[in-house]
């Protein structure tokens, strides 16, 4: 009944509509396994590299105010990117991806995002909320423990009062071991003189079963371990496991005629051992050019425990949101935490040095006017004036925040940020800039964390160029005479210049300089009630349109308003009811003709029953944007903006037996936007997708899925339909698998794109892999990838 229900529900979305996500640069994403409080690797599959600067995550938890964004890294024909664990929560996270082009043209995955286009849809499962209430303390998850010193213990401090403790199990390999079990209040405890030992081998498998008071099964636990001799144990202790791999690469790119080599190379290297852990990551490209912004990659990581870690090379440093985040920063960042008093600092440069060119000279009397325009060494270039294509300066970071307080019931942090262009790092290059943040963070927790009070604020200083440096004495002197109209003494000018310069140049392009109407200030502060299975969290946001932090590229400004979010957790975590509303506002200086409203409104059901049924999530969401201008009034009336969108979304997956395994998803999201503003621009979408992965055998798999897609911007329609098949094949024992894809695209939109891998087990730890990509576009050049991967691990 279950499947057919599932099938039904399959014929009766195939007869509706969607928007695919086609795209000329990306092929696929793969989403790792979305679980609570895990982090989500996100991988993009790119078809060429060739045209491709850089590539940037964008994403939105449920209910929250604006999309986060994370720089992907480019390795070869992948990019990638992982969500932070405090991020991923039920039941989903939006997101898409920024491509931004050589050629310095933006694009979206999915395309048209900004014209309406949805967002894709990660499915965020819940944990068992009975894992939080019973915690086993001891062993770890593969701990290697020795004969003398075996310890089982678990704490039913979170426990609820229904269950009896008295009452618990323990097995081990199958056996009843729960008659040595000493219970002491709220811990249990197996000590390691009573545990059995005459079991086969090292292995053990813990199985504890947990009862109610009315004596029925109430939650399991299973935990695997190894017994050893206090000597190997001993060893096991002091000795440094380590593990690595090299790779390399050499694919030629066929695109529009034009044909390319590329080399890459990468290196893995982890070691751990007495309570440290070192790793070490490489990845050399032929891409890496001087021109270019890095491609390469370095980064080398220290931890020790919880308390120390430091990494140096391209890493992306987390500061608070208004500080530092997503950002790649090539150097040194770490930190150390103390308990009561920690440290983090991150410095290096996030910006390479890239000459600009010298296009045309002129001489003094007829030099243009144009932000191309700049002065140059007359006596070496013949002219005093250029137009240019201008270069990138190289941009040092440096930011530091030290905190008090673990973070587990109270923190009180202070973050600095300091970033500045290096004015010689280039020879033709316009108005280097320099920028200085200074915040402070707080976070007070009652209640095992329920009640927590979140904070954050700071306030941003921006120089637009700093090529001239600071103010003169004698430039002071100029302005700040006795009969100008300033009642300022250019002493005290002098003063506050000699302190400000210790932190930033100062000079007429420094800003801004009215504080009073809070330009350059950013905060936000934010209330979560956890009871009775249901969290609320309310929050409020403000954003001056002049706050700037260089550490934080994304981050939305001029806006101000509340968000309110909360989720229902019923049944285990099996089933989730959210919700959200979100108020904001722009022209918070009064710097544009209207002020716009923005109000969200969003709702959820979510269903993981970690059964034989499928995972479900239903989502529905209301944006209506308006500044009450009159599209009809003469003469403010091309900046009307009046329009809403309503957004349903369902997701459904399943695994299922019918005659062999089946691992299936289906998503289908319908939009539909009525514009009555100055633009005028009605859309509507709808987004269908199926895929099924059937596994035959051991040794067969074959992948089959659906697209379409159905899309009307402005009364301009957009149909087109994507049938994607394909499977893996293992021969040779093991040795040799084969894979292949063929996804012909039909309609407004046609493409066919085949794939094909074989990957041939070598050595035993040494593996080759040819790979060759063809898209064809009728009426176009077929383009082709070819490329042969080595892979060895130590």
């Amino acid at each position: 009944m279950k499947k057919t229900l599932y099938i039904f529900t399959l014929l009766v979305f195939a007869s509706s509509g969607i928007f695919a996500q086609i795209s000329n640069y990306i092929s696929g994403v793969k989403i790792g396994d979305a679980k609570e409080k895990n982090p989500i690797t996100v991988i993009a599959d790119l078809i060429s590299a060739e045209n491709i600067s850089e590539i940037s995550l964008a994403y939105k938890p449920f209910g929250e105010s604006e999309f986060l964004k994370l720089e992907m890294m480019l390795a070869g024909n992948a990019a990638s990117a992982t969500i932070p664990l405090d991020k991923v929560q039920p039941p989903y996270i939006e997101y898409y991806l920024i491509i931004n082009l050589k050629s310095g043209e933006p694009q979206t995955y999915p395309l048209g995002i900004s014209e309406g286009v949805s967002p894709l849809q990660i499915s965020v499962s819940g944990v068992s909320q009975k894992d939080k209430e019973i915690i086993v303390l001891s062993p770890n998850e593969g701990e290697a423990l020795s004969t003398d010193e075996q310890l089982i213990s678990i704490s039913f401090v979170r426990a609820p009062e229904s269950i009896d403790i008295a009452k618990t199990k323990f097995f081990l390999n199958g056996k009843d071991v729960s008659g040595i079990a000493v219970v002491a209040g709220d811990i249990i405890v197996l000590s390691g003189e009573n545990i059995p030992t005459d079991f086969a081998g090292s292995a053990r498998d813990l199985r504890i079963e947990i009862y109610s008071k009315d004596g029925s099964l109430y939650h399991t636990l299973k935990r695997t371990f190894q017994v050893v001799s206090p000597e190997v144990a001993a060893a096991i202790e002091s000795q440094w496991k380590y593990n690595g791999s090299l790779g390399g690469e050499s694919r030629s790119e066929n695109l529009n005629s034009v044909g390319t080599w590329y080399n890459n190379a990468t290196a893995n290297f982890n070691a751990n051992g007495s309570g440290i852990q070192l790793s070490a990551y490489g990845y050399l490209t032929s891409e890496e050019k001087a021109e270019k912004q890095p491609y390469n990659r370095y980064l080398a990581t220290l931890d020790a425990g919880d308390w120390f870690s430091l990494k140096a090379g391209d890493s992306y440093p987390r500061f608070p949101n208004l500080i530092m985040e997503g950002k790649r920063l090539r150097g040194f960042s770490g930190a150390l935490n103390l308990g009561f008093i920690n440290v983090q600092a991150a410095y290096g440069e996030t910006v390479r040095d890239v000459e600009g060119k010298i296009i045309q000279t002129y001489s003094a009397n007829n030099v243009p006017l144009g932000s191309d325009i700049i002065a140059i060494d007359k006596v070496k270039y013949g002219a005093p004036f250029a137009k240019a294509n201008l270069g990138t300066y190289n941009r040092k970071v440096f930011a530091v925040r030290p905190s008090f307080g673990s973070g587990e019931n109270f923190q009180l942090g202070f973050s600095y940020l300091h970033a500045q262009d290096e004015v010689n790092s280039i020879k033709f290059g316009a108005r280097p800039q320099e920028n200085v943040v200074v915040g402070s963070d707080f976070m007070l927790a009652f209640d095992d964390q329920n009640i927590m009070l979140t904070s954050q604020a700071a306030v941003s200083l921006l120089n637009k160029d700093i090529s001239n440096g600071s103010l003169t004495d004698s430039q002071i002197d100029s302005i700040f005479t006795s009969d100008n109209s300033y009642d300022v003494n250019a002493s005290d000018v002098k003063k506050y210049r000699d302190y400000i310069n210790k932190f930033i140049t100062v000079n007429q392009y420094l800003g801004p300089w009215n504080p009073q109407e809070f330009a350059s200030l950013g905060a936000e502060t934010a209330l979560s009630l956890n009871y009775l299975n249901n969290n609320v969290r309310a929050s409020y946001i403000y954003r001056g349109n002049d706050f700037q932090s260089f550490g934080q590229s994304f981050i939305r400004t001029d806006v101000r308003g509340i968000n309110i979010v909360d989720r229902i957790r019923m049944l285990d975590n099996k089933l989730f009811f959210s919700f959200g509303y979100e108020d904001l506002q722009d022209n918070l200086q009064n710097t544009k003709i209207a002020t716009t409203k923005f109000k969200t409104i969003s709702a959820s059901v979510s269903l993981f029953p970690r059964a034989d049924f499928p995972n479900i999530t239903v989502g529905y969401n209301r944006f209506t944007n308006s500044n009450d201008l009159n599209v009809t009034n003469p003469q403010n009336g091309k900046y009307a903006i009046d329009d809403q969108t309503n957004r349903i979304m369902v997701q459904l997956s399943y695994d299922f037996f019918a005659g062999i395994k089946h691992s299936s998803s289906v998503s289908f999201t319908t939009s539909s936007r009525e514009d009555n503003g100055a633009a005028n621009s009605d859309a509507q979408f709808n987004n269908f997708s199926l895929n099924v992965n059937s596994f035959w055998e051991r040794n067969l798999m074959s992948v089959f899925g659906l697209v379409y897609s159905s899309s009307e911007i402005s009364g301009t329609p957009f149909d087109y339909f994507t049938v994607s098949a394909g499977g893996r094949y293992r021969m040779l024992e093991d040795k040799l698998t084969l894979t292949a894809t063929v996804s012909p695209s039909f309609g407004d939109f046609e493409r066919q794109a085949l794939e094909f891998v074989a990957d041939y087990n070598v050595l035993k730890n040494l593996n080759l892999a040819f790979q060759t990509r063809i898209y064809r576009i009728p009426g176009k050049t077929t383009n082709s990838i070819i490329g042969l991967i080595t892979r060895y691990n130590i």
